[in-house]
Order: C-alpha cells, then structure tokens, then sequence
C-alpha cells in the first residue's frame, strides 16, 4: 500500500491517520517474530496450536486496523481499496480453542505474585 497509494504530506501529519497505519506494521513485525521464534525452539517448545491461536488473534487485530484505516477521512480512494484488500477472517478450530484453553487454564494458580 505505501508504494503504490503513499500517504500525502498532510496524512502524514495527521497523528491519527499515522497510528492506524504504525499499528498495521506493528502487527506484522510481531508476527514475523511469533514465527521466527517457533521456528527457532520447534514444536516441542512451541506447541503448534498455541501458534496458532497467536495468528488468529493477530489476523482479528490486523483486520480490525484495517477496517480502521478504511474508515478514516483523510484516506484516498486508493487507500481504501487496499485496506479492504488487507480484512481477513482467521480460520476458526474450535478443538484448537479448546487444546490452547485447557493448557492455560491448567495453569490456573501456578503462579504467584510477590506481595
């Protein structure tokens, strides 16, 4: 999007149009690092699943800045074309959910904070 519908000068001082878009690329740096991580301490450190269940939080969250970006004034027509290009639904496994939840539920009481 920023190659081929580059914000203005004015977007680019526009704090709010500027933070739905930092947001943007702050997501996708954070899932480069979920991946590399997991490649990096492989499955028996980084439960496939839990993976997983990390992208579909983080495809909600991507999709939801994007529809954020969509709906900003200062968009160009192009702009908004991309962004709506950007929206996915995460694929739903509810026996995923499930496997994810009943780890960290089990971890109910483990730990304990210094008073």
């Amino acid at each position: 999007m920023l190659l081929r519908a580059t914000p203005t000068e004015e977007q680019a001082k526009d704090v709010d149009f500027s933070l739905v878009v930092g947001e943007l690329f702050t997501l996708v740096v954070y899932a480069q690092l979920v991946l590399e991580n997991a490649k990096l301490l492989g499955e028996r450190a980084a439960d496939p699943d839990l993976v997983d269940q990390i992208f579909d939080v983080l495809v909600r969250d991507f999709s939801r800045h994007a529809v954020d970006l969509y709906t900003k004034p200062a968009g160009t027509a192009a702009q908004m074309d991309y962004a709506l290009k950007l929206v996915r639904k995460p694929v739903h496994d509810a026996a995923r959910y499930e496997r994810v939840w009943g780890k960290v539920h089990a971890l109910k009481d483990a730990y304990e904070m210094n008073p």
